[in-house]
Parts: C-alpha cells; sequence; structure tokens
C-alpha cells in the first residue's frame, strides 16, 4: 500500500516495507543517520552488528501491521520513488488489553530533514491511524529535539516537559463516523 501527501514542494508517500524496501533502508540508514536515531543501544557504539540485525528483524516483525501480533506497523518513507527514512504506529497496551492509542515514531536520512517530509509523513500516518479506529496517537522525545517538538506541535499535538529532559506528545484524532 502507498498513500500520498504533497506538503508545499515536496511529495512524501508511505509505502510498505519488503525485503527489497528494508534493505534500501538500512543502506540509508548506514550511509545517511546516527544509530541511535533508528536504533536502540545494542552492542556498542555506532552501526554494530548487532544494531543492523535488529533493524531488520524490527522491520520484518512490523510487517503484520497493527493487527498482527506485535501490534505494530512500519512504513518506508518515499519520495520520488527512493526513501527517505521510516515512521511507525505501535498500538498501546495497557494490561492485556489494546486500547485505541497507539505510539508513533519517525526517523529520515539528515539529507532530508527540514524538506517537509516529515510533516507529510506524520499527517499520513495520523490519517492511518484514525482509519484504523484509533483515538489517539502518542510520541516520546527530548527537550533538546526543537525539530521534533515543531513536527509534532504542527500536527496539532499538545506536548508535556517532564522536567527531566523528556517530551511526551499527545494527537487526539478525529472520530470515524463508520464507528
Amino acid at each position: 500500500m502507498s498513500r500520498s501527501a504533497e506538503p508545499g514542494a515536496a511529495t512524501a508517500s508511505l509505502a510498505d516495507i519488503d525485503g527489497s524496501m528494508l534493505e534500501q533502508l538500512l543502506e540509508l540508514a548506514l550511509r545517511d543517520a546516527s544509530p541511535d536515531e533508528v536504533t536502540p543501544p545494542l552492542g556498542g557504539a555506532g552501526w554494530t552488528p548487532e544494531r543492523i540485525d535488529w533493524f531488520r528483524a524490527y522491520h520484518r516483525s512490523a510487517a503484520a501491521g497493527l493487527d498482527g501480533p506485535a501490534g505494530e506497523k512500519s512504513w518506508a518513507v518515499v519520495c520520488n520513488g527512493s526513501p527517505l527514512g521510516s515512521i511507525r504506529l505501535k498500538r498501546v497496551l495497557a494490561g492485556t488489553a489494546r486500547h485505541n492509542s497507539a505510539e508513533t515514531g519517525i526517523w529520515l536520512g539528515r539529507s532530508y530533514r527540514g524538506w517537509g517530509i516529515g510533516t507529510a509523513a506524520l499527517a499520513l500516518v495520523l490519517a492511518e491511524a484514525s482509519r484504523a479506529g484509533l483515538q489517539q496517537v502518542i510520541a516520546h522525545t527530548t527537550a533538546g529535539n526543537i525539530g521534533a517538538q515543531r513536527l509534532l506541535t504542527s500536527a496539532g499535538a499538545v506536548l508535556t516537559h517532564d522536567g527531566g529532559g523528556a517530551v511526551s506528545a499527545v494527537v487526539g484524532l478525529p472520530r470515524r463516523l463508520d464507528s
């Protein structure tokens, strides 16, 4: 599946991540992103074999979608046929029940930041969340990540600073008329 949005001059779409797209995303991440922006801290500093293995395994497990076993879906953020990063939705669990909330996260290659691609990708993933019947999308960042805070605020998020350097964001979604 691929959906598109056009913020100003930037056109972005979300594409499913198959084997070929996964390898293109990995190549982009290795070339144009810090591993700390893309993966958990595994196996030391830099792009370690553990981080590369995690990257592949993560995107394979998220292929089943929001209703799959992981309750998570990731997409490649694509412009002009090339991946520029990825964005995800993961259902928020409380106890053993899935709630009508999901968490999002995005990374873009350094070369593609500031073009409006993040804004377009977030709008697309919020539309996906709304179609899935979710009521809100949350995100987490740091007080120092002003770009992420601006992106989230522009999407209508309410930001909460915890005083320790963490920032949480909540975007309320419109109710579906068919539910």
